[in-house]
């Protein structure tokens, strides 16, 4: 059975320093579980910026089934953390034994604070006056769902 109903990969070309992925229904909160996540986005991060890279969809099923938390962590591979609301024991293991730290945040908490954080804590972060402008995570998330991403 297919679990990965929809991958958009947005950006392969550049190398971000960080790529980091949220558990999110709405594209704009961290508001999911990741064993049982509707979707993930994966940004990359550097301290001066951010983009989406891809954002995918997953047929949700009831119970647990080892490929479901499999095609999910196919997508996030490389990533540096998922933050999700919550994740389950042996999950977080697996996780872990492919160098994805899960990052447990409250429900509703944005992704656009999340991405500040990480970037606020980056070694020799540039003066603010000298950082490139950014592109919000509640537009990029409007544009997705203008181009009928949430069906």
């Amino acid at each position: 059975m297919i679990h990965l109903q929809r991958h958009l990969r947005v950006s392969d070309e550049h190398m971000s320093h960080l790529k980091v992925a949220f558990a999110s229904s709405d594209m704009k909160t961290v508001n999911q579980h990741f064993g049982s996540c509707e979707s993930l986005l994966v940004y990359g991060v550097e301290p001066d910026g951010y983009e989406l890279l891809q954002a995918a969809e997953f047929q949700v099923i009831e119970g647990h089934l080892p490929a479901k938390v499999t095609s999910r962590i196919d997508v996030i591979d490389g990533c540096f953390a998922v933050y999700c609301n919550a994740v389950g024991e042996a999950v977080f293991r697996q996780l872990m034994a492919h160098g994805i730290r899960a990052i447990r945040v409250e429900a509703g908490t944005t992704i656009t604070s999340l991405i500040q954080a990480l970037q606020e804590q980056w070694p020799q972060r540039i003066p603010q006056k000298q950082q490139k402008k950014t592109t919000s995570a509640d537009s990029l998330a409007n544009q997705l769902e203008e181009a009928g991403w949430d069906e």
